[in-house]
Parts: C-alpha cells; structure tokens; sequence
C-alpha cells in the first residue's frame, strides 16, 4: 500500500473500505463528495508523487487514473449521488491512450454466438480483422469447436492464427467464464491472446452474502491459473469504471463494475458485472450490461440519464431477471440481442420440467423483459449465430 492511503494526508476519511487481497488492492468509498474536494483529492495524490495517467468528464461524473513507478490509483466521482470510490494498488496494466496504427482489412461486425449449454457469448471483429470476445458460455465441446470454426472462419488470409485482442469476462460465474477457460486450455495454441479483461472480487471475503454462490470461488482462481501456466505474457486488464481500450474501428468503455455497486448486499456474482459500451468509428454503438443486476442499473440511469442511449442492446441476464425499465428506456436500442435459447424466448408460459418443482423461466415472464418486446421491433436470441455490420446494423447472412 503507498503511504498516501495510511495516512492523513489525503484529508478526508472514506466511510467505507473493501480490501481485495487476491489482487492487493483496496477499494474506498466516500460520500458527500463534491467537485472541489474531488479535484483537492487529486491534487494531493500528485503532491504525494502520483502522476496523472489519464483523466476525463462524463456528463458531470470524473473519472481519473494516477500512478506512481509502484501503484496505481483510479477514482470515480459521480455528482449525481456525491459520491467518490478510490481503488489503489500494486501497479497494473493500464488501455494505451490511443489505438495502434493498423491498416482496416474487414468491416466491423457484432456477433452472438448460437450456443446449445446457454450463456451468453459475443464477438467483435475489430476494423483490422482480428477479435474483441465478451464471455463465451458454459462448458460444451460444440459450443467450444463452434468458436474457432467462427475465428478461422473469418480471420484475414493474411493473419497464419486469429488474433484476439481482447477477450472480455464480466464475472465469475460458469455460464459465462467457463467456455473461455476450456477454449483457451484446448485451443490457447491456435489462437493469439493479446489481452484478458475482467474485474472479480476476492469471493474468499463476504462480498457476496449466500451461500448457494459458494461455488463461484473456483472460478477466479482458476482463470488466474490459466494464464499464470498457459499465457504468461498475455496483459491482464483489471478493468475498472470510466477506463477506455482503445482498438482497431471501436473504443471499449467501462460504465460500471462490482466497485462502484458496493457496499450494497450482494445477493449473487451476477452483481459484480461490469456493464460496457461498445462505440465503432462508424458512430454506431452496443451496450452489454452482461448479468447486471436492477440496482446496478437503477444506479447507471441514475449518475449517466440520457448518456447511455445506444443502439444495440444485450438483454440483461439472459432477459430472466435483473433488467430495469428505467435503464432500458434510457437505452433506447434499436436492436435486441437475448443471451437466451428459443424456448425460454418464445414461449408464452413458464415450461414444465418434468421432476422439478417449479416450472423453467422464460423472458415473457419479467416486466422488464416484456417491456423490450413491445418497444423494440428487432430481437435475436442465441438459438441461432447472428451478425451485424455495425456501420449500418443490417444483418449480415
């Protein structure tokens, strides 16, 4: 830990601490913040011998990464709510300010994959032909061979494997982490791994506050293994609100993590996904709230309002619970894409399983998810793969 945050000499005592010893950082949370003790506070991170990394304005929230040759600090003022969150730690990778120079080869699309174990799994091709991966899906040996195919399939001639920029992890559970992880022990020599992203928390502590979720452990751990044995000089972005990856054609943007929701009871994990926008050069842009849970997204509509209308939508966990009206509203997409199988997107009523006491879930059964249906003409759920060129959101055959 720096000196500055064991000290007095930030001035102003946060209300709320969450250490995160799997990864050596801390999070802070202070309230009745407002601009001017935001700007003293980073002022006096320089003072302390941070420098400035980056920083920038939201629709009157700040966001701002401070480092040292040992530590890194993000903040995250939000105006609306008054409130400021501090995550310090060891140093850590950080998106460049600017993309690299590369020659455009292909012209960006959007995918959801067709996935038979259910989960939810996206995949960008990037201006210059190679890969941004949102989550993948659960384990399934077709749904893991169907995602190569799909890379080979549409990697330029001149790229010998395909080359993922990024592949993106919203939170620990299986049904979005687990096909990553199979991929990448089967098939990590037959692609390129440039970057992983993702933000857990340390689930040894009492972040998440059920039982039932215990299981979950194993899947932080075990990505971290991952890359420790099999991608050593991978990057690992620790993605954290307000950061911005720049690739080739699309900018990634980081609206939310579990940082910014805590210290509000944590009933699941899906409560520690990130939500993330996806803006193309085009001018076109995706929004994935992944598993975000409706106070999570209570909270967006609430310090980003209007800032958040896009034009294609990711339903919210699988369209089965979580999703907020208020949020989708503010959204206002002119597409939906529903991590979520045929059945339990067409069906008008809850489906019998025969043995199992209550009857499966399907989308018709959740306001919010109805509320969608009749307000979005264009819907597209995972029994299929679908692709859109995102300069102009027709579906490509």
């Amino acid at each position: 830990m720096h000196p500055f945050f064991a000290s007095s000499a930030c001035q102003i005592t946060p209300c709320d601490r969450c250490d995160n010893p799997k990864h050596g950082t801390e999070v802070l949370r202070f309230t009745e913040v407002t601009t001017e003790i935001y700007q003293q506070y980073c002022e006096r991170l320089q003072t302390a011998g941070f420098t400035l990394y980056i920083k920038q304005a939201v629709v009157g929230n700040c966001f701002a990464t401070y480092t040292t040759p040992l530590f890194t600090a993000h903040l995250a003022y939000y105006s609306a709510i008054a409130e400021m969150r501090v995550i310090h730690g060891p140093r850590e990778y950080l998106p460049p300010l600017t993309p690299s120079p590369t020659d455009q080869m292909v012209t960006p699309t959007f995918t959801q994959m067709m996935l038979i174990e259910g989960g939810q799994s996206n995949v960008v091709q990037l201006s210059d032909g190679s890969f941004l991966i949102v989550d993948g899906g659960k384990k399934n040996d077709t749904d893991r061979d169907n995602l190569l195919d799909f890379l080979m399939a549409h990697k330029p001639l001149q790229h010998e494997k395909p080359h993922i920029a990024a592949w993106l992890i919203s939170h620990a559970h299986n049904d979005h982490v687990h096909l990553c992880q199979e991929f990448l022990l089967d098939y990590g020599d037959r692609v390129e791994l440039a970057l992983l992203g993702y933000n857990f928390p340390d689930f040894e502590s009492s972040i998440i506050h059920s039982e039932t979720e215990v299981s979950q452990r194993i899947w932080q751990s075990r990505m971290k293994k991952i890359l420790d044995e099999h991608f050593p000089t991978t990057k690992r972005w620790v993605m954290h609100s307000g950061e911005r990856l720049p690739l080739p054609g699309c900018k990634v943007e980081v609206l939310m993590t579990w940082e910014d929701f805590w210290p509000q009871l944590m009933k699941t994990v899906n409560q520690t996904s990130f939500c993330i926008r996806l803006h193309f050069d085009s001018g076109k842009t995706v929004m994935l709230p992944t598993d975000a849970w409706t106070g999570l997204e209570e909270q967006m509509v609430t310090v980003y309002g209007d800032y958040l209308k896009s034009d294609v939508l990711q339903a919210t966990h699988h369209g089965l619970a979580g999703g907020s009206i208020p949020f989708y509203e503010k959204v206002s997409p002119a597409v939906v894409f529903w991590p979520s199988p045929e059945n339990r997107f067409a069906a008008l009523e809850p489906i019998p399983i025969p043995g199992r006491e209550k009857p499966m879930a399907i989308v018709r059964q959740f306001e919010p998810s109805r509320w969608l249906l009749e307000n979005v003409k264009r819907h597209y759920h995972h029994g299929e793969t679908v692709t859109i060129d995102v300069n102009n959101l027709n579906v490509i055959p």
